[in-house]
């Protein structure tokens, strides 16, 4: 646990107070200074630091230490019953963050609106890979606006490999993607509109079916490298109390050892990286624009949110463990309290490895409560609204009739 702070701690003061910064999101930053001072008052006294000083440290730092860093600590997590038939559950998808109104940030990242009319802030775009049980994110990249998941996903080159099933949207689907991670040895579900793999080869004894899907006529008219075929399993179900047909595509056609019931409720799972993108954005982010006034600034920033978050994952994960209950059901916005009150507490910072237990995740268990614009207080004399929580989706569950295919 808190392997990212042993590592931060190597790199020096500048890559500490990067993450601090995430952690005290609406703390400007001398207090952040002030905070990490009272957690580890062994450090020397800082002197001529202002937040010039502090943007100018950063800019040495650069962001790619940071995506380096994040890659060295995101790991998987989940174990045993966490798994869906020895398989690992990802999911991919995509969220958008808006970044300070600066020159060279609108240049990077773009904005929504026309060219003539631009609307807001601009917009970096983070597609990234989760992990469904422990909602780690083990792969990111950064685009702009103007960037669609479509495109900016296919950077996306690690955790998905073997013994992995990864799920993803409609939005998301390209027959080249697919082919290329099947290559990497990963398995796929994904959901697909209607008009795909339409080919039937076989239809199955669970009620779904074998289809050969081909790239469209669009990609062989513009003479682009077309991708060859790909036999798929379709399965197709409906939510209860809705008319609407959910289509899937599988790279898994063992129906015995894969029923599609089980494959229809498992695509529910997806929904974990909308809560994961809810815990960053929401949760610990707590602020509606990032600080930094740079691209390079802005992808530092987001890295290291990225950083902190898989920490308190860490944290969580123990003592989901020790609690004997699915870490995805456990509080998150619990697990950051701790972690900021374990900053700020006396020799807090740098973290060392501790023993968690199972109520330890609760700010119950503290004395005293560490609140998000920097003071603390005793429990229960604190006003501060509680964070909310994200809203789930309805449970997907296959209707009792499976609907019959099309002809051959």
């Amino acid at each position: 646990m808190w392997r990212s702070g042993a590592v931060c701690c190597r790199l020096g003061s500048r890559c500490t107070s990067s993450l601090a910064l995430c952690l005290f999101p609406r703390v400007d930053y001398l207090e952040v200074l002030r905070l990490l001072k009272a957690g580890a008052p062994s450090l020397r006294a800082w002197t001529g630091v202002n937040k010039s000083s502090l943007t100018r440290a950063g800019q040495r730092l650069g962001w790619a230490v940071m995506r380096d860093l994040h890659r060295a600590v995101a790991r998987p997590l989940g174990q045993g019953r966490d798994l869906f038939r020895g398989l690992r559950v990802l999911a991919l998808d995509g969220m958008l963050l808006a970044v300070p109104d600066a020159a060279g940030n609108r240049e990077t990242f773009g904005k929504s609106g026309s060219q003539r009319s631009p609307m807001g802030y601009p917009m970096a775009r983070v597609v990234a890979v989760a992990e469904c049980s422990s909602h780690t994110v083990l792969d990111v990249v950064i685009g702009g606006w103007k960037d669609s998941e479509w495109i900016v996903s296919d950077e996306l080159d690690r955790q998905d490999g073997e013994g992995t099933l990864l799920l993803a949207d409609r939005g998301l689907w390209g027959l080249a993607r697919w082919h290329r991670l099947r290559d990497r040895g990963a398995h796929l579900l994904w959901r697909t509109e209607r008009r795909k793999a339409r080919r039937v080869q076989d239809v199955l004894a669970d009620g779904s079916y074998l289809a050969r899907i081909e790239a469209n006529r669009h990609s062989r008219a513009a003479g682009t490298v077309k991708a060859p075929p790909a036999l798929v399993r379709v399965i197709e179900y409906r939510i209860d109390g809705q008319a609407a047909v959910v289509r899937l595509i599988t790279s898994l056609l063992d129906h015995e050892k894969y029923p599609a019931a089980e494959l229809a409720a498992l695509y529910a799972r997806r929904w974990e990286i909308e809560l994961v993108f809810d815990e960053l954005k929401t949760h610990q982010r707590d602020r509606p624009v990032l600080r930094s006034q740079t691209p390079d600034g802005v992808r530092q920033e987001i890295f290291a949110h990225l950083i902190v978050h898989p920490a308190t994952r860490d944290l969580l994960d123990e003592a989901a463990r020790l609690a004997q209950s699915p870490a995805e059901r456990t509080s998150f916005t619990r697990a950051l309290h701790v972690v900021r009150h374990s900053v700020i507490a006396p020799s807090g910072f740098p973290p060392r490895p501790a023993t968690v237990t199972a109520d330890s995740a609760s700010p119950r268990s503290w004395p005293l409560s560490c609140h998000d614009d920097g003071h603390v207080t005793a429990h229960g004399r604190s006003n501060r609204a509680s964070h909310r929580s994200a809203a789930r989706p309805p449970t997907s569950r296959p209707a009792n009739s499976v609907r019959q295919p099309p002809s051959p």
